[in-house]
């Protein structure tokens, strides 16, 4: 998979605009819903772990341009 960092960083920009809206619902509505808190969890491993093999392909990437 090979994603653009204009289109991650309008994904990222999307997500964070829906979550920042997700949160007024969240706190009047769904803070008693445990399969709420059980979404949100599976969603911030989620991001965490993509976040994270992001960096990872681009320091391989940086290390790689600069091996001689």
């Amino acid at each position: 998979m090979n994603l653009s960092v204009d289109h991650l960083r309008r994904l990222h920009l999307a997500a964070m605009v829906a979550w920042a809206l997700l949160a007024i619902p969240t706190v009047i509505w769904w803070h008693d819903s445990i399969l709420w808190v059980a979404g949100i969890s599976v969603y911030a491993n989620f991001a965490a772990h993509f976040s994270a093999w992001q960096g990872t392909r681009a320091e391989s990437a940086t290390n790689s341009e600069g091996a001689p």
